[in-house]
């Protein structure tokens, strides 16, 4: 079932900014556009259900009542001389939030405020496809990272170099405002300053965020050994944090190309061999291909079709362990001849005779 959570639905936190929502509703919006998706009506439905939650949350006064109720429905918020207004205050009754009983208490909700504290940074991924060859060795790599840096404009404070903050002109530095209808009031976040008391003049590169998007290029050591899923760390290289946040980690994700011949599990790489019937009987030394290339192995007398031979230290480099490699397991298949000529079939059945083991007499 769909969840009927606002923020859930724009998948932002109860605590995102106006930036952070309107970033989240532009982002999904592209993806379930009706234009984009011709007759899905799934699409068309989530595309609906993320414009309601927008309107809503992108607006300081439905925002805030939604955040008290739980809920939000057109035309519960009063109207007076345009400004929207809500409250629970009536003639000889007050349960305005502002006196002695706080609503929160009673019902357990808790208010947004708007404050630019510092805020962390957000990780970030980059994804990374490498050769399977390019794997062995490691290898150093350039990469452009879209990531948020901090505004050199106002430093990251995302206010106008050189303006004072200033009391809020809307509610005189409280932080919130009284709106009334007839016998009701209501005390609301001040839709101006966002609960905070303040007014700032914002910077005009970044319009207050106090980052902006840039290419950054990146040289990444991937090194020996690396597989297919490894995430390696640049620290400080995510989204820049906000108002003084650190900033994030960039996290490299490697994708490793399948290999036509070997196959990597974990440190051990694994490999199949044909011997002939011959060679399986009598034993014989064989070249086989490693990743540092051919390397003689000793076939024993009698070797079975998928016994397995271990080539210690022929595996790949570990990463957990530096300087440590796994090893290489070679997997036999024995290949039986076709017998073109009466001559071998007269030397394979005295063979026969020779050695008159049953093989399936093990199974009854």
């Amino acid at each position: 079932m769909a969840s009927s959570d606002l923020y859930v639905i724009l998948e932002v936190s109860r605590t995102a900014s106006v930036t952070d929502i309107k970033r989240a509703f532009r982002k999904l919006a592209r993806r379930f556009h009706p234009d984009i998706n011709p007759g899905d009506h799934h699409a068309e439905d989530r595309f609906k259900r993320i414009t309601e939650a927008y309107e809503v949350l992108s607006d300081p006064l439905k925002r805030e009542f939604y955040d008290v109720n739980g809920f939000y429905t057109d035309g519960v918020l009063a109207s007076n001389d345009n400004e929207t207004t809500w409250s629970f205050r009536f003639q000889g009754f007050d349960f305005n939030r502002s006196g002695d009983t706080d609503f929160s208490e009673i019902f357990g909700h808790s208010r947004r405020v708007e404050r630019r504290e510092p805020q962390p940074g957000q990780d970030l991924d980059y994804p990374v496809s490498i050769s399977f060859e390019e794997s062995i060795g490691g290898r150093q790599t350039r990469i452009g990272v879209d990531r948020m840096e901090t505004c050199e404009s106002c430093n990251g404070t995302g206010q106008a170099y050189g303006v004072r903050e200033s009391a809020c002109s809307g509610c005189s530095g409280a932080g919130r405002t009284i709106r009334s209808k007839g016998h009701l009031q209501f005390t609301v976040t001040c839709p101006e300053c966002g609960g905070g008391g303040r007014s700032i003049t914002l910077c005009r590169d970044c319009g207050g965020e106090g980052r902006r998007l840039r290419k950054e290029l990146l040289e990444v050591h991937l090194p020996a050994g690396v597989s297919a899923g490894s995430r390696m760390r640049v620290p400080g290289k995510g989204h820049a944090g906000r108002f003084g946040g650190p900033s994030g980690d960039l996290y490299v994700v490697v994708n490793v190309a399948e290999h036509p011949f070997f196959k990597r599990i974990g440190d051990n790489i694994h490999c199949s061999i044909p011997l002939t019937l011959t060679e399986a009987a009598l034993g014989t030394k064989i070249e086989v291909p490693t990743i540092d290339g051919l390397a003689m192995v000793r076939i024993p007398p009698g070797t079975q079709s998928d016994q397995v031979l271990r080539m210690r230290g022929r595996g790949m480099p570990s990463l957990l362990n530096p300087g440590m490699r796994g090893d290489q397991y070679v997997e036999v298949r024995v290949v039986v001849p076709r017998v073109a000529d009466e001559r071998s079939k007269q030397i394979l059945k005295e063979l026969a005779k020779l050695n008159p083991d049953d093989p399936r007499s093990k199974f009854w």
